[in-house]
């Protein structure tokens, strides 16, 4: 067990400690930031997830798993191999780039092909949230936008929410939360919007009509556009790249589209929340691409630029491991 390492992950823990008493999923090492470039290390309740983006880290998994397990009482512990050599593998988990799970667990017969229950329920600004360390590289709610998804929820009071991409509907909880009085959740995914409904039964919310609608965003905002459906705040945080039925979608090609399209169904006074993972647009692109709109740039009165929660500290530079860039839009 590597001692030097063990004392960096228990330095990186003690500056979330704060943020650990008022939510129990937090990113608790976030690699280079706190001194262990390539590691990321994420709690959900007690249970863990790690990526790994160097292959130094192929040779410490007995320092993590110990870690995990008598440092933070954790019961499930998965690891993603995302280093380049697993990348690059045809046969990679569901073209994703790990190829490798180990699971410390309260079974002493979990192994790697028994990999109990990766799911769990967590617990974020008094709401709650179902989460599956084992399904696909992401768990079910993005931690670097705890903080966004607050603000929505304090605009949403009386507001009719579009949340497009929408994902597992996180931003459709919280607008609900704060009293939204319409939320239509749009995402291609049948199966990734029932997951949404899971979230919605978890904090008692019960769902209008066409509150989680099945429909490839980009044409549901067309449709929208063309039948003049306006919204009061419109959510726009797509994946950087995505395909289906042969139809390629990139954030740097369609994501100005996506911009233009929504402040022509925004209302006066309302909110336009853009955020993007992809570490070639910046805050200010995303800035300019609001102002080069051929509807929007007249009637923009303020600008915000967000960004990760705290737990997402940052060491000055661009990396795979953690990026974030959004704005917040008021016209």
């Amino acid at each position: 067990m590597n001692n030097e390492i063990l004392g960096l992950l228990k330095i990186a823990v003690d500056k979330r400690e704060k943020l650990t008493k008022t939510t129990n999923t937090v990113r608790l090492v976030n690699g280079a930031s706190d001194d262990l470039d390539g590691l990321v290390l994420e709690k959900h309740n007690k249970h863990f997830v790690a990526q790994i983006f160097s292959k130094k880290w192929l040779g410490e998994k007995e320092t993590l798993i110990n870690f995990v397990k008598n440092d933070c009482g954790g019961v499930y512990f998965i690891i993603k191999d995302r280093t380049e050599s697993a990348s690059s593998k045809k046969d990679a988990f569901k073209s994703e780039i790990w190829i490798s799970n180990w699971i410390v667990g309260s079974s002493p017969t979990m192994t790697e092909k028994n990999l109990g229950d990766s799911k769990t329920v967590v617990l974020e600004n008094g709401l709650k949230f179902e989460v599956d360390m084992n399904d696909g590289l992401n768990t079910g709610l993005f931690l670097d936008m705890r903080r966004n998804r607050e603000i929505i929820k304090r605009l949403s009071a009386g507001k009719k929410v579009l949340n497009l991409f929408a994902y597992t509907c996180s931003f459709g909880v919280y607008a609900r939360s704060g009293g939204a009085s319409n939320v239509v959740n749009v995402d291609i995914s049948k199966k990734i919007l029932n997951r949404g409904k899971i979230n919605y039964e978890l904090n008692g919310i019960l769902p209008e009509k066409n509150e989680f609608t099945v429909f490839d965003s980009v044409e549901y905002l067309k449709i929208a556009v063309k039948k003049n459906n306006l919204f009061d705040i419109i959510i726009i945080d797509p994946p950087s790249f995505s395909t289906h039925n042969g139809k390629v979608f990139s954030v740097k090609k369609d994501l100005p589209v996506l911009i233009d399209m929504s402040l022509k169904i925004l209302n006066d006074g309302g909110y336009l929340f853009v955020a993007t993972n992809f570490s070639e647009i910046s805050a200010d692109d995303l800035k300019n691409m609001v102002t080069a709109s051929t509807f929007g740039g007249s009637r923009i009165k303020k600008m915000t630029i967000l960004g990760q929660d705290e737990d997402f500290r940052e060491d000055g530079s661009l990396r795979k491991e953690s990026y974030l860039a959004a704005i917040l839009v008021g016209v």
